[in-house]
């Protein structure tokens, strides 16, 4: 065959191959140079998955290729000029090679692969690149574990490109030394932003919540206010609702939050002030950042849960790389916001952005570090040292005690080192007042390195704390009304702890059947699903996808309507309080289920 005839050949093996989930869109590839084909994913349905479920393919056909290292690699020439050139995408490429004498299909990633960039640094223009498939990565018809071996690589080129643009933002920050920074806020001096209003700012001191929200929004909507006044308020009103929300409801808080940042923006555009200006830039930037490093690590923590091969982790590895994509996107603009400031000398801005953006950047940096290669954490790392060292000097040698405290609390749990620690009380080591405040944070800080090592160790009420915080960043809040997983979450969440019921007689137990999406996400107990009382002595059982209360406890006239209480326990001559001082807790129920295995068997898996 001619070269014409295998790459023809070549395309018909490739395709018929795929999976039937696949689509695969040819491109016309013109002098042999540009790109074979696009392949975009779709559901159950036959519905196109989006953005982040497409790649791009080129696809090299051989009569017989070249295998080396004892057959586990196949050996593949690829010129310097085309491989740039798939460098260049702003898609994940992948090249596939097609020994049609055997019809075997091999791949390796093209984008994000470091053995063919450190390549292509050290060769010269006109050569050609040694491209090494290991034949491990072989596309085998109605093998889905070939497949998803190939997507797991796609998964892993889209975080490569999405975290290139961040990569280059962050290299670029400007250092500075605290004697330098002295210099240059003594420099700024009154040009230094401060928002200031007297009598706000004794209210918010004063935790008058209530009358905070009053006065500012009385000065926003006014006409007659100054706009410099309007925005000076809306950022106490902000700062308020950050502290006390008015809602619980997550959506309505995330709407109010961007109502205030348009706001801000707004006022800052007819005051026409660079300085309020990059304040609301910035504070819009956080917000925007803080809710997609939210969902990003709850879908990372919930993706954990689902095997490897589920429809489950599948989705939610499509919905992980999308929501790691907008975050460094996000966090690229961030980045170069705060190089923007520090070269600007508004460091009063930069404090403020970096203290508000501090925890959803750790919570990236942990998804991150999942999911990086060691060089783009280091770099990633270093990034935020560098800024930490230059807000924490900042706070230092302006007084602002209580950021400085968030931060070197936040230092401390972050589990930096020693020397690092070391480094910074370096820079405070002039200020007496701050010194004072600091030992008394290590005392307590001293006193939360004893926290609960385990989920079991957590009261109760941390227990649904963090199954409420979890689901509202999932999106099912159990605060909100609209929202119907949210309220499958807090029929669950009422459901968590049955230490009402099961005081009432040491035979009762509860055993939960969860089921569902929600119960599958967040890996909660109580939630979805079927739940049973059990009398663990006569055998007696009652179940409900409802409240357990009801079922237990339900004075009805009608027969049927009566709870287990009214049926069987009123009656009941065995009946046994639990001790007063007895608390139901989640590592009893676990133990409770392993001991009283045989019996619940019983009943069936509902």
């Amino acid at each position: 065959m001619n070269a014409g005839e295998i790459g023809t050949v070549a395309g018909r093996i490739f395709e018929y191959k795929l999976p039937p989930s696949w689509i695969f869109r040819p491109q016309e590839d013109q002098n042999d140079h540009g790109i074979d084909g696009e392949i975009e994913l779709k559901d159950a349905a036959g519905k196109a998955l989006g953005e982040n479920s497409i790649f791009k393919v080129q696809i090299k056909g051989q009569e017989f290729s070249s295998f080396i290292n004892k057959g586990l690699t196949l050996s593949f020439n690829l010129s310097l000029e085309r491989l740039k050139y798939y460098f260049s995408f702003s898609v994940p490429v992948i090249l596939v090679v097609v020994e049609v004498s055997s019809e075997r299909i091999f791949w390796v990633p093209v984008t994000g692969n470091e053995d063919l960039i450190s390549k292509a640094g050290k060769s010269a223009s006109n050569e050609t690149i040694q491209v090494h498939l290991p034949v491990v990565n072989e596309i085998l018809k109605g093998t889905s574990q070939s497949t998803t071996a190939l997507l797991n690589s796609v998964g892993i080129c889209w975080d490569y490109l999405a975290f290139k643009g961040l990569k280059s933002s962050i290299s670029n920050l400007h250092a500075i030394s605290p004697d330098a920074l002295q210099k240059r806020i003594e420099d700024v001096g009154g040009a230094l932003f401060k928002a200031y209003h007297q009598q706000l700012d004794n209210l918010l001191r004063g935790k008058e919540f209530g009358r905070v929200y009053e006065i500012s929004h009385q000065l926003i909507s006014s006409e007659i206010v100054p706009s410099s006044d309007r925005f000076i308020a809306a950022l106490y009103y902000d700062q308020v609702f950050s502290i006390a929300p008015s809602t619980n409801v997550k959506r309505e808080q995330l709407e109010q939050k961007l109502l205030i940042c348009n706001l801000l923006v707004a006022l800052a555009r007819e005051e026409k002030s660079q300085t309020y200006r990059l304040l609301a830039i910035g504070k819009s930037r956080v917000v925007i950042f803080r809710v997609r490093a939210d969902q990003l690590y709850a879908t990372h923590n919930a993706n954990k849960a689902f095997p490897d091969n589920s429809l489950e982790k599948y989705m939610f590895n499509i919905e992980e790389h999308k929501l790691y994509s907008i975050c460094c996107d996000n966090l690229q603009k961030i980045a170069e916001l705060c190089q923007r400031l520090t070269m600007l000398d508004q460091f009063g801005i930069l404090c403020d952005v970096f203290v508000s953006a501090a925890v959803p950047i750790i919570l990236f940096r942990s998804v991150h570090g999942a999911r990086g290669d060691s060089s783009a954490i280091s770099v990633f790392d270093a990034w935020f040292r560098s800024v930490y060292l230059l807000v924490f000097a900042y706070c230092s040698l302006v007084g602002e005690l209580e950021k400085a405290a968030v931060l070197y609390r936040f230092l401390v749990r972050a589990d930096m080192t020693l020397e690092q620690t070391a480094e910074i009380k370096q820079l405070f080591g002039f200020n007496r007042e701050l010194i004072a405040r600091f030992d008394e944070l290590e005392e307590e800080l001293a006193s939360a390195e004893s926290a609960p090592a385990s989920f079991f160790d957590l009261s109760v009420l941390e227990q649904k704390k963090y199954y409420t915080s979890t689901a509202k960043d999932l999106g099912m809040d159990p605060d909100d009304p609209k929202c119907m997983l949210g309220g499958i979450v807090a029929r669950g969440l009422i459901n968590y702890d049955p230490n009402d019921i099961i005081k009432k007689c040491e035979h009762l137990f509860v055993s939960y059947r969860p089921a569902g999406i929600v119960a599958e996400t967040l890996r909660m107990h109580s939630a979805g699903g079927m739940h049973l009382l059990v009398c663990l002595k006569h055998k007696y059982a009652a179940g409900t996808g409802g409240l357990l209360l009801p079922l237990y406890d339900n004075d009805s006239k009608q027969e049927f309507l009566r709870g287990f209480k009214q049926t069987h326990c009123d009656t009941c001559k065995d009946c046994k309080p639990r001790v007063e001082e007895w608390r139901w807790s989640l590592q009893w129920q676990h133990e409770g289920e392993a001991e009283h295995k045989d019996t619940l068997a019983l009943f069936g898996s509902w």
